[in-house]
Order: structure tokens, then sequence, then C-alpha cells
């Protein structure tokens, strides 16, 4: 009932929010600005990890090689992507001191954060990516110092903008999950993007569609209320469904 509701709550909300939604009603106990406040890489394990537990282990996609066109069925398991296991996640919740990071650049020296869905969803109606991807790195960067001196993000040249995404990046592998596909039909490899908190929306949206179809169909052939049937347990709602249709 709750997944059904953050899945109505999410419909106009943007990817972050929904994540957040989906979380949140699956994890009751965990108050939401902690939620908000996850390292993108630890929010994306939960989403893995949630996903296991609603629709299995295994995942199966599509894709399209960017060379020739052909599609490619995906599979994999959600171990295959993701090596930490729930205690570890379960960990980084309201421990803020696992999120402080530093790189060494040359002459500079810049203290960090990891991005978060609270910041996401800050930067996201900003016009462009390069102004988002400016404002993000405002939001995350802690402290620069250039030779031993005080300065901010606007002094710090592009070869260390560079060095400090790639960083960000090592620092929280499970932010951008990446696949090494193969095509059959042209023999071209390359790596592709995995959005869980995109592929697990898309899963949630497909499934409450199909509920309140079947809420439908068992209202309209008996006149039962909506909690009546959703309260129902998977099994007798299947069979009265095919008395229903029978």
């Amino acid at each position: 009932m709750d997944l059904l509701l953050a899945w109505e709550r999410g419909l106009d909300q943007s990817p972050a929010r929904r994540a957040l939604a989906l979380l949140g009603a699956c994890s009751p106990d965990i108050a939401s600005d902690k939620l908000a406040a996850l390292p993108v890489g630890a929010r994306d394990a939960r989403l893995l990890r949630l996903r296991e537990s609603l629709f299995g282990d295994s995942i199966a996609a599509v894709s399209r090689c960017p060379e020739c066109g052909e599609k490619l069925d995906v599979a994999f398991n959600v171990d295959d992507v993701l090596d930490a296991p729930p205690e570890a996640i379960d960990k980084v919740i309201g421990d803020p001191g696992i999120q402080a990071h530093h790189l060494n650049a040359g002459d500079y020296d810049v203290t960090y954060r990891l991005p978060t869905s609270a910041d996401l969803i800050a930067v996201s109606l900003l016009p462009d990516d390069s102004a988002s991807q400016q404002a993000l790195l405002q939001r995350c960067v802690i402290g620069v110092q250039q030779s031993g001196v005080s300065t901010t993000i606007d002094m710090l040249p592009d070869t260390v903008i560079t060095a400090l995404s790639n960083d960000m990046a090592n620092a929280d592998p499970h932010a951008q999950i990446e696949l090494a596909l193969n095509c059959p039909a042209c023999d071209h490899a390359w790596h592709s993007l995995f959005d869980i908190a995109s592929f697990l929306w898309s899963e949630i949206h497909a499934w409450a569609q199909r509920i309140l179809h079947e809420v439908h169909t068992l209202a309209r052939a008996y006149g039962w209320r909506e909690l009546d049937i959703l309260t129902m347990s998977p099994t007798r709602r299947q069979i009265y469904l095919d008395l229903a249709q029978s």
C-alpha cells in the first residue's frame, strides 16, 4: 500500500525525488532527511537491494549498440554490480564522518563530500548541465587550498576540476554503474550506464498499473473496496481474478 502511494506521489516528480519516495515507502524507520543526505552511490545501493527484495536478484534490460543500432538483451544479477552487503549499506545512514574526502592535485588540496540526492534536487532546475555541474561542486567542496593558502573553487583550473570529478566517481563507485557490453552483430565493445533509479521506477510503474487493473476488475465484479482488494494476499487475489474473468 505504501509503495503504491509512493508511486502515485512520484508521478510528477523528478528522478531524484522518485528514488527517495521509493526508499521512504520501504524504509519507514529512516527519516526522509537522512535518506536525502545519503551519497548517491549509497542511495543506489539501497535501491538495488530494494529491487532485489521486490522483484528478485535477476535483472533483464535492453540496450542498443551505439555502432550499428542492434538491440541487445542484457541480463545480470544484483550482486554482479553491488559488492556491498546490507550491513555496510546501512552503516552509511547517519554517519557523516565517512563522507569527507581529500584530493591532492598539483599545488591544490581539495576537501569535499560526495553528492547526495538533496544536492541533485537543488541543482536540477538550473538551465544547463554546465551550470548544474558548477553548482554541484560548489555544494560539495568543503575547502580548497593552493600551496597552503585558502582559495575558492572558482579559482580551480579545468585540470583540477576534471581530477576532482574523477576522484568523486572513484570514491562513490555505485553512483555510476557501468555494464561492459559487446555487440554480437558487429563485435563493437562499449560500457553502458545502468541507472537503477530509473530502471526500478519503470518496474514499479508497470507493477502499479497492473495492480490498479486488478483492483478495477475485482471492484467491478464483486463491488469490493480498493482497500479490501489491496490487503488480500496475491494468491487469493489471483484466484478471484481467474473466477471473475472465467
